[in-house]
């Protein structure tokens, strides 16, 4: 053999070797699959704040301008240069965060994160989650579910009266206000068969779901995955009348899928991030979300275990992901309503994040009694502010059973949230002219142990109607030395009682004429603390009336002239 043809030779065999090994090489995968890859600045950026048209909704940038919020750097999104040269390794970005200026993505491939970690941008890359492949839809139904119940209630709410009567939302409803005009952005884990459940016709029927998005696979609808979504949704957006009402029916929602329900993973706070992202851009003035996170799945590798648990330490309001996107929301001029979780009985026993953010409404759960739920997550936060912030039904609360149609009660802070959320939306939409902030401290000032917060009931029980006063200029002493006020005198076809009760019971209201024969009998139950109640007086003919108001154990008698 001539030395021509060993050197041909030879140099196949080093370039079959070279083609070899390289294939082995860039075969190398991580067992980790998401990672976020934080930038070090936004610098050479074609957006900027003089034009925030380009990246911010004219909704957006109304609700900015209507509470004095200036745009600044965090609404620029990322460099798109920078992202392109993340994307020309071969990953996929799953999405960026203009306020963490970050970008989540997708690879299984050790050489290009590598190659990321060396450009000279990025400041440092987390691996968030090891989840492979990306999570796929279950199917949903697409036969319309009917509506079943456990019972029926004759009522205008249905199932839905109680839970909503117990935090006064009824008085907003009865002023026109189901949520006309608010937009909500509900963050969950998926809404199987919200498009063909009955409680959602009407939602659906006047295009009430404005978009959906899939921040954990894009390519997936967010119509499955988990019951949960549809569960929460229904305590806000169900309009059968006499079936189930919630708080918010006339509402207009966007649906944002962040939660992964497979497990849990550090890689669904970024998710959430997001999520809370768009809903900004697009002009949301809600956001609720019954989603929370400390404690994560354990990764178990050959040679290593990886622990990405939160610690209390953290719940400060400024250390996870999830809750300085929180309180960035609400700088925009949202309102974000989180549940408190459901670990008050657990070893973890706190709130979780993000509703340890400063500056929103962390829901805790109470029961049909207004007693604490055991399973409410406690506060405070980790640098001692007042959480929860909020109370609601959240033990024996009624929502829809996504899978079978059927109302009926489930249990979580889940259920309390949104509830919330929903007459949150309907208070706002009675004052306009307030900023987030001003209705925040409104339904904080509306709460049952607002004087005493503890730890467990933060500051108590939500009571709208007192809210709605108070963001009206109502005189809180006005009720110190009288449990009952009457007004306006003389009343015309609504008659206003303001009632201040110990106890829940049953407050009845008798009018009788001037030949003492009684024309109207009304009751109506009553909770701890301050109630506003409209009484509707359009059978009443013009004229003097005595009434006979009977609740904490006593009896007062009022004049009352009907012109």
């Amino acid at each position: 053999m001539n030395s021509t043809l060993l050197k041909r030779l030879f140099a196949i065999a080093i370039f079959q070797f070279s083609i070899f090994n390289l294939s082995i090489t860039s075969a190398q995968t991580t067992f980790f699959h998401r990672y976020t890859v934080y930038f070090t600045d936004k610098n050479n950026n074609p957006f900027s704040v003089a034009h925030p048209e380009d990246f911010l909704s004219s909704r957006s940038l109304l609700r900015r301008s209507n509470q004095n919020i200036s745009v600044d750097a965090l609404d620029i999104p990322v460099t798109p240069q920078y992202v392109d040269s993340i994307r020309s390794t071969g990953v996929q970005v799953l999405y960026t965060s203009r306020w963490l200026n970050c970008a989540t993505i997708f690879t299984f491939d050790s050489l290009a994160l590598q190659h990321i970690r060396e450009f000279p941008f990025v400041i440092k890359m987390d691996s968030v989650a090891n989840i492979h492949p990306l999570p796929q839809n279950q199917n949903s139904n697409s036969e319309l579910l009917p509506l079943k119940t456990e019972c029926i209630n004759n009522s205008y709410y249905g199932l839905g009266e109680k839970q909503i009567t117990q935090v006064q939302g009824q008085v907003l409803h009865q002023q026109g206000f189901k949520g006309e005009g608010m937009l909500i952005a509900s963050l969950d884990a998926g809404w199987t068969n919200s498009q063909v459940l009955l409680v959602f016709d009407s939602l659906r029927n006047r295009g009430g779901i404005l978009t959906t998005k899939n921040f954990v696979n894009p390519a997936q609808s967010v119509y499955g995955f988990s019951n949960h979504g549809s569960s929460t949704l229904s305590a806000m957006a169900s309009n059968l009348p006499g079936l189930f009402v919630g708080t918010a029916p006339n509402a207009d929602y966007v649906l944002l899928l962040s939660e992964e329900a497979a497990g849990e993973h550090p890689v669904e706070e970024l998710n959430w991030v997001a999520a809370a992202e768009y809903a900004d851009s697009i002009g949301a003035d809600i956001i609720t979300s019954s989603l929370g996170y400390s404690v994560f799945d354990t990764v178990f590798t050959n040679s290593d275990t990886t622990v990405f648990n939160h610690t209390y330490a953290d719940m400060n309001g400024n250390t996870t992901p999830c809750s300085i996107a929180a309180h960035i929301a609400s700088q925009k001029g949202m309102i974000v309503c989180n549940s408190a979780g459901n670990s008050g009985g657990d070893a973890w026993h706190y709130i979780t994040a993000p509703s340890d953010a400063e500056d929103i409404l962390c829901v805790g759960a109470v029961d049909s009694n207004s007693v604490y739920a055991p399973f409410s997550g406690h506060g405070p936060s980790a640098d001692e502010r007042v959480k929860p912030d909020i109370m609601g039904r959240g033990a024996w609360t009624y929502v829809v059973n996504a899978n079978t149609g059927v109302v009926s009660m489930s249990n979580g802070t889940s259920f309390s949230c949104p509830l919330i959320a929903g007459l949150v939306a309907c208070l706002w939409q009675a004052h306009p002219g307030k900023t987030n902030l001003e209705i925040i401290d409104a339904v904080r000032m509306s709460g049952s142990t607002y004087d005493s917060p503890n730890d467990s009931m933060g500051y108590g029980l939500a009571n709208f109607a007192y809210a709605d006063l108070l963001l009206g200029n109502f005189n809180k002493q006005s009720l110190d030395n009288d449990w009952l006020k009457i007004y306006p005198s003389p009343f015309d076809d609504v008659l206003n009682l303001n009632v201040n009760v110990t106890a829940t019971q049953n407050a009845r209201f008798d009018f009788t004429d001037v030949t003492g024969r009684t024309i109207l009998t009304i009751c109506t139950e009553v909770y701890p603390g301050f109630n506003h109640i409209i009484l509707s007086t359009q059978n009443l003919a013009a004229g003097i009336y005595f009434m006979r108001a009977t609740a904490n154990d006593v009896s007062v008698f009022e004049k009352v002239v009907k012109q």
